[in-house]
């Protein structure tokens, strides 16, 4: 995804964030956007506000069989 050209407002016109604001919204965009084949996002969230954006991504050690 290319940063330069994200729109501002994350959120559609109408929506209403309870907890997210449209900053976390695009961190929370971006990190999905730069995941491999293989990975996870997890949030982590303290004392009720969203304090982490952990990134996981994995990568496979073996090849199948039938993809020799």
């Amino acid at each position: 995804m290319n940063t330069f050209n994200a729109p501002k407002n994350v959120s559609p016109p109408g929506l209403k964030l309870k907890f997210l604001n449209p900053e976390q919204l695009k961190q929370i965009d971006d990190v999905l956007a730069s995941l491999g084949e293989y990975g996870e996002v997890r949030l982590i969230v303290q004392h009720s506000e969203l304090r982490y954006i952990n990134k996981v991504e994995s990568i496979k050690a073996w090849k199948n069989e039938t993809n020799k």
